[in-house]
């Protein structure tokens, strides 16, 4: 159950749970997600799902820790119900990405620059940047 969510902060949470599978409102905060992070995030997994259920969507994409995390997947193994906070929290990246302006701009890149660059390495730039 979400507790009085702006109707903005609805939808984007609504795109997260459709973009990552999951159900934030699944999580019931056992905390064994945070218990085995070896990234000692801070807010913790637990707390970002917790504002992501509070409505706060802004205040869980914005989060520094979101970049802690290592995608190790020990949250996920350890969650009771089947939740994965690593897929949130990389849903949440995704989303922070989204909403920047580009950092990679095709227009600007030299010709010598991409005619001798790896092609994975140039997709993998548009993939995190646009």
């Amino acid at each position: 159950m979400l507790i009085n969510p702006v109707e903005k902060d609805q939808k984007h949470i609504s795109d997260l749970e459709l973009a990552t599978g999951e159900t934030i409102s699944d999580c019931y905060q056992c905390g064994k997600c945070t218990a085995g992070c070896p990234a000692s995030m801070d807010p913790a997994p637990s707390v970002l799902i917790q504002f992501l259920k509070l409505g706060q969507f802004e205040l869980a994409k914005n989060a520094e820790s979101i970049w802690s995390c290592m995608a190790c997947l020990t949250c996920s193994e350890r969650c009771p119900k089947n939740v994965s906070p690593a897929a949130i929290i990389e849903g949440l990246k995704n989303l922070h990405l989204r909403d920047m302006d580009p950092r990679v701009n095709l227009e600007t890149m030299s010709r010598d620059l991409l005619a001798h660059s790896p092609q994975m390495a140039i997709i993998s730039g548009f993939r995190k940047f646009i």
